[in-house]
């Protein structure tokens, strides 16, 4: 296993590299199309494609480009900032200029977006200060690089942790013992709980059906024939006795023991595709090197960067709260500043990441139970991550503050410019322009609707992925990482500006829950091989529309709308399985399947008491 890692992230890391420094980097503009240059010769492409193709995969508001853009507002046209009263603290120019503020590339009419201090940091240092295009280039390309290596271990120990936590609790107990009853060939259906050993055993009606893929204990699947035996023995109540007298088609062919029409789980007879442990590392494989990460990269997109910091916060949320020394003393590791800091720098960025901050205090001790299974071994430092969070947010933005310079207005200005944005889809400037086309349907709506309706639109619209925050971690709140998944999944719906690249991280983080992954239905399936369609239809029709000029928006639109219609089929089936797994476990758990199976197996003791009675004594009607 460790050989063939080490292949796959030495391909990728060179597939990547070529990518971003040779690739990418060689686009040139030859009468009016765009192409590629290789060293062996050249390959032209279309005119438009790679702008249609930036189009679905990267966020124009999180680029290099959008940086470039800020820099060249910051750095020339002084007259346009002098007007508008931002000046604030100067910084030297290269030309000779007398001092700027950063409050003037949010003057009308710049159409910036990005904070002030992502300008100042990686602006001032990546883009703007260095005079050799190619040298900061493959800086760029090196760094964005290192951000996906970062993030995809940050994925594999999660996902480990993730593990070992639930291998702990009493949803692996249960697997365990009812693995064991398989293997016994004592199969507790719908049928007799003999003893208290069986309390932890999951009726095979409950099971997934694809439990084997992952080597878990598989739904019991009941053929025509025992579904006759099944139907005789709880439709018309034959005894035992009776069932002995059936026909030969009717009974069990494989010689094993059938309680209630039920045979053992033929789990133990498949050899699983992956083991539990082994999802962590797919995800850090595929997080790593999809072709879709690759592409957003290399053309410059930022997303990669603020995904790295909440995946170095999703680290530290559930590092353990303690280690052993080599003295054999526990020694505590304190990681609440580096929970929060992470976090709060990405959220900086871009605001909707604050949303990931449920997950995180819920790894932190948030609605801790106390129980003695792994979920007792969990931080209790909830407060003090959600104190240091809105300490560390405050005080970056009072030094934001003070890097725009001017009164109170000034920055409220640059707040609006920057915040929302990312929260809503809004005009960039006094001139009605909005950003372009993207895998989402909110652009086409925004242009559709009349002005006096684009506030309500901007509310009512921005505001439906904060109605499911409360309630999801309220009826979610034991498993953070599925919430993690489902958030970011929503949000590559219903984002202002959806791409691709935002539902392959929420796909990645979806693969930390294989549990939940099994007990998805076909829908799911059916929807996931059906997404390449409209994306690849998106790319087509946006070049038509913008470039040709034989298409109209209504193609792409119905592209958006079938693309977050796949979408929302993977979150709801995704979020449905979870509420299974989760319903299984409390009944288990509180004995309430013994219960009814108790209940039933005395209905059916007294139905045949009743039926034998009748045979021996009288014809007439049982209780007369």
């Amino acid at each position: 296993m460790k050989p063939m890692v080490a292949w796959i992230l030495a391909a990728a890391t060179v597939l990547r590299l070529f990518v971003s420094l040779v690739m990418i980097p060689n686009i040139t503009n030859d009468d009016g199309g765009d192409s590629v240059i290789f060293p062996s010769g050249t390959m032209s492409f279309p005119s438009g494609i790679l702008s249609a193709i930036s189009a679905a995969m990267v966020d124009p508001m999180h680029t290099w480009d959008h940086l470039e853009e800020a820099c060249f507002w910051l750095r020339n046209n002084h007259s346009t900032w002098e007007e508008s009263g931002l000046v604030g603290i100067g910084s030297d120019d290269d030309d000779g200029g007398d001092g700027v503020g950063y409050g003037s590339i949010y003057a009308s009419g710049t159409r910036i977006v990005a904070p002030p201090l992502v300008v100042a940091f990686l602006g001032d240092m990546l883009v703007c200060s260095n005079p050799i295009h190619s040298r900061r280039t493959k800086i760029q390309s090196l760094l964005l690089l290192l951000a996906d290596a970062i993030g995809a271990y940050c994925i594999y120990r999660v996902g480990m942790r993730i593990f070992d936590v639930e291998d702990m609790g009493n949803e692996a107990e249960m697997e365990r013992r009812t693995f064991l009853r398989d293997k016994n060939n004592t199969v507790i259906g719908e049928g007799k709980i003999k003893n208290d050993d069986d309390d932890f055993v999951v009726p095979g009606i409950l099971r997934p059906e694809r439990g084997w893929i992952v080597d878990l204990p598989t739904k019991i699947l009941l053929s025509h024939d025992e579904s006759f035996i099944k139907s005789q023995a709880i439709g018309d109540t034959t005894s035992d006795d009776e069932k002995k007298h059936l026909p030969e088609d009717h009974q069990p062919k494989d010689g094993r023991s059938v309680i209630n029409g039920c045979t053992p789980s033929n789990s133990l007879e498949r050899e699983p595709l992956l083991s539990l442990n082994h999802f962590p590392i797919v995800a850090a494989l595929s997080y790593f090197s999809n072709p879709i990460s690759m592409v957003a990269n290399a053309t410059g997109s930022l997303r990669g960067l603020w995904d790295s910091l909440l995946l170095i916060s999703f680290y530290y949320a559930t590092i353990p709260p303690a280690k052993i020394s080599k003295e054999g003393d526990m020694i505590k590791i304190p990681s609440a500043t580096m929970v929060a800091v992470p976090l709060c720098m990405a959220t900086y960025a871009d605001a909707a990441y604050a949303a990931f901050l449920l997950p995180i205090l819920l790894w932190r001790g948030l609605f801790l139970s106390g129980k003695s299974n792994g979920e007792s071994e969990q931080h209790r430092d909830w407060k003090k991550v959600l104190v240091l969070f809105i300490v560390c947010f405050v005080g970056l933005h009072y030094f934001a503050s003070l890097l725009v310079g001017g009164d109170g207005s000034a920055y409220r200005n640059v707040l609006t410019r920057t915040v929302l944005p990312n929260v809503a889809f809004v005009q960039q400037d006094f001139s009605g322009s909005v950003p372009g086309p993207s895998m989402g349907l909110h652009w086409y709506f925004f242009v559709q609707i009349f002005d006096r309706f684009r506030p309500y639109f901007t509310v009512f619209v921005s505001g439906i992925p904060a109605m499911f925050a409360i309630p999801l971690t309220i009826r979610m709140y034991r498993y953070p990482s599925v919430l993690a998944s489902t958030f970011q999944l929503l949000w590559a719906i219903f984002r202002p500006t959806t791409t691709v690249h935002t539902l392959t991280f929420g796909l990645h983080l979806a693969l930390l829950n294989p549990r939940t992954i099994v007990r998805m239905r076909n829908p799911s399936l059916i929807s996931f091989c059906a997404l390449p369609v409209p994306i690849i239809l998106f790319i087509v029709f946006h070049r038509m529309w913008l470039v040709i000029g034989n298409g109209n928006p209504n193609y792409i639109f119905f592209q958006c709308l079938a693309y977050g219609m796949f979408v929302l089929i993977i979150t709801m089936d995704f979020v449905s399985a979870t509420v299974k797994r989760d319903k299984v476990r409390r009944m288990v758990e509180k004995g309430t399947i013994k219960k009814l199976a108790r209940k039933k197996e005395g209905i059916e003791k007294e139905a045949d008491d009743c039926h034998s009675t009748v045979s021996t004594v009288s014809f007439q009607p049982c209780g007369k």
